[in-house]
């Protein structure tokens, strides 16, 4: 008899399936470590390496097990063979799928390959019962797959394990993968209830796993794009490295030498003057964590290239358009708007202001000041929620931002110089004072309410800014050269703090 042989092979054969699951596990373990990302990225090449020498050779060794087996083997009994083909079955199994994550293969493919080895249809649903991909009869048959979310969602927040549905003739394994001990993915596979149950339950648990594996290591990747679009955004802004560095980098990220380029900013409507600030040195507001990645998802979904970063309560997203024309600026606007507005953790009005297509790399910190004028124009408007495009502003503020940097501070200090010294040697806010008065129309009321001030106050500061400058504010005349002036200083990015 071979009882013994068959006795030691099923046990190789199981410990060579623990090896495998070990494997998994410890991928697993380590991409939900949350190295650093360039550490990650790294880590992964080189595990995924050894991954694939692993599998290569736990597959010869099982191969010449099998073959050994065959050829010594004698007749096993019922349960043996039975134990043994499962066993056959799984290894083999975990074998394919584990070459298909070496050679990186999508979780589509990976949900095939069970669904085709298993001859059973297998759905893969996101947390809100939609179809990330499907497979098998399940890909012609909606009521199926509308089915097997109902049964899922019948037992979603039971207590005690409940990974199978029993239905009239057949039943439902569920599996939920999972990435930071939050729920990411739900796989269900419909089996028949004439059908052997151990394989399909294993299969699935191991998919299930290397499901997790791949959402974890496009997390890192997805991390990893997102920190270097970030630092090149800041790179471009600031005029960190020269201008062909800079043009390579956008090219690697997708952009062409031909692409139109425009920035655009969308901020609260609440937003003052001081909090917008130098981008330098600005950390991300909590509340515009959901709006960036609000905002990357949709341009993502547009399949254009595109950087975006934080700036306090602000977000700077660079884009290309299919055109200069000034209609897609405000369509890009739009669609940026209502992007931000869903995801904003807070009920408050956005605008949004976009630039003049970008002259060249070089020219992207004059056009934030663009994009951040837009946003003024925008905020003063009645509308509700709205956009402004910087070639439809005001034609002085065009003709302003076509002088160059000591022309604009030569048109400040002319028009602020005493007002600005004053203030420095007696730390006063008389340039706030009279800057939010112009943001408000020259409205009293509403200016004291913003500076939390008595009007009575408000108005002798706005006679002693008078007097200081030598204007009067009842003039027409006067109110055209300090809103120039106002306006030289937003293109060079000087609001007051």
């Amino acid at each position: 008899m071979a009882d013994a042989p068959d006795t030691r092979d099923v046990a190789a054969l199981q410990a060579e399936v623990a090896r495998l699951n070990k494997i998994v596990s410890a991928l697993m373990d380590r991409s939900e470590a949350g190295v650093d990302v360039r550490e990650s990225d790294f880590g992964l090449f080189q595990t995924t390496v050894r991954l694939q020498d692993q599998v290569r050779r736990h597959t010869e060794e099982l191969e010449a097990a099998l073959r050994e087996h065959d050829a010594g083997a004698g007749e096993p009994d019922a349960s043996a063979a039975r134990d043994m083909q499962t066993l056959r079955r799984t290894a083999a199994l975990q074998i394919q799928l584990l070459e298909l994550v070496v050679q990186e293969k999508d979780v589509g493919e990976l949900v095939d390959r069970v669904a085709s080895i298993l001859e059973v249809p297998i759905v893969l649903f996101d947390t809100q019962g939609q179809v990330v991909c499907v497979s098998g009869r399940a890909s012609t048959d909606d009521g199926l797959v509308h089915g097997a979310w109902e049964a899922y969602e019948r037992l979603r927040g039971l207590p005690g394990p409940h990974a199978v549905v029993d239905r009239a003739d057949d039943r439902v394994y569920f599996r939920e993968v999972f990435i930071m001990d939050r729920v990411e993915r739900v796989l269900a596979a419909v089996v028949s209830r004439r059908e052997p149950s151990d394989f399909a339950a294993a299969s699935l648990l191991y998919l299930q796993q290397l499901v997790t594996l791949e959402l974890l290591r496009k997390r890192d990747e997805l991390k990893m794009r997102r920190r270097v679009r970030r630092g090149l955004l800041r790179d471009i802004l600031a005029g960190r490295s020269p201008s062909r560095d800079l043009r390579i980098r956008l090219e690697e990220q997708g952009f062409s030498a031909t692409s139109v380029l425009r920035l655009a900013v969308i901020e609260p409507a609440a937003l003052r003057p001081s909090s917008a600030g130098a981008l330098a040195g600005k950390t991300a507001d909590k509340s515009t964590g959901g709006v960036l990645r609000a905002l990357d998802a949709w341009l993502s979904r547009r399949r254009i290239p595109f950087l975006s970063l934080s700036n306090g309560p602000s977000v700077v997203v660079l884009t290309a358009l299919p055109d200069p024309e000034t209609a897609s600026a405000r369509d890009l606007l739009d669609d940026l708007r209502a992007a931000a507005a869903a995801a904003a953790a807070t009920p408050e009005r956005l605008v949004a202001g976009c630039s003049a297509p970008l002259a060249g790399v070089e020219s992207a910190p004059r056009c934030l000041q663009q994009a951040r004028a837009a946003c003024m124009a925008a905020r003063r408007s009645s509308e509700s929620g709205t956009g402004a495009v910087f070639d439809e502003l005001s034609g002085h503020l065009i003709l302003l931002d076509g002088l160059d940097q000591k022309a604009l501070s030569d048109i400040v200090q002319r028009t602020f110089g005493p007002l600005l010294k004053y203030d420095a040697a007696h730390r006063t806010s008389l340039y706030k004072t009279l800057y939010t008065l112009f943001e408000n129309h020259l409205a009293v009321q509403q200016t004291a309410d913003e500076l939390h001030i008595h009007r009575n106050t408000l108005q002798k500061r706005s006679a002693h800014v008078e007097e200081l400058l030598g204007i009067d504010l009842s003039e027409l005349d006067d109110i055209v050269d300090v809103r120039l002036g106002l306006q030289a200083a937003v293109l060079l990015g000087q609001q007051p703090d």
